[in-house]
């Protein structure tokens, strides 16, 4: 407990408190509704992006009706049904796939501009932004949980080199032959710069 002031009373307020309500921070502190409009911003994009790969393949089956009509691809027959089927599957995969990359890249970006490089230290609200920004690319980041069902991006792409690169991106030191989260479910990892796996391959073979 923090000692009593000079008029008895003991300040319970906490550094977040000091900088979010009293404005007492070396920094510009975000104010409420600009928080809520960054949240309100974020929703609505990743449900627009989102359903943007039904949409977009429906328009590319009609594209390849107009301007491949001569090839005759939609002509009435029995497998008529499975070309339509096909090429809607192979529209709706590509583009549900660069929706992915591009949210990656967004969150890679994002996080470099609004972040930069992690430092080990601690980072009180009231005297660094870091908490701040921490948050706030917490939330430009959720538009990777917007696709892929209730798993995310991430979740499809687990114990892959995709994983390891995007975590890589991000600034983590992963070695080779490191596999992560290979039971198929993401964890927490919201601070990769501090995250350092080495080369459990080479270390085994070197001990030997």
């Amino acid at each position: 407990m923090k000692p009593p002031t000079s008029t008895g009373i003991v300040d319970t307020i906490t550094p977040f408190g000091r900088a979010f309500y009293l404005r007492q921070a070396n920094f510009f502190v975000y104010p409420y509704l600009f928080i809520v409009a960054i949240n309100i911003f974020i929703v609505s994009l990743s449900a627009v992006y989102w359903s943007a790969a039904p949409v977009t393949a429906a328009q590319v089956l009609k594209l390849a009706h107009t301007q491949l009509r001569h090839l005759r691809l939609f002509k009435p027959s029995w497998f008529r049904f499975g070309i339509i089927y096909g090429l809607n599957s192979i529209a709706f995969v590509s583009v549900l796939t660069l929706q992915a990359v591009l949210g990656m890249l967004w969150v890679i970006s994002t996080k470099w501009l609004v972040i930069g490089q992690r430092q080990e230290g601690n980072f009180d609200w009231d005297k660094s932004s870091y908490c701040q920004r921490w948050q706030l690319y917490l939330s430009l980041s959720q538009l990777l949980d917007g696709g892929y069902g209730a798993r995310g991006v991430l979740g499809t792409i687990t114990g892959s080199a995709y994983l390891v690169w995007f975590l890589r991106a991000l600034g983590a030191k992963i070695g080779k032959n490191c596999a992560i989260y290979a039971g198929g479910k993401p964890g927490l990892m919201t601070e990769p710069d501090l995250v350092e796996v080495c080369d459990t391959y080479a270390r085994s073979t070197n001990d030997d």
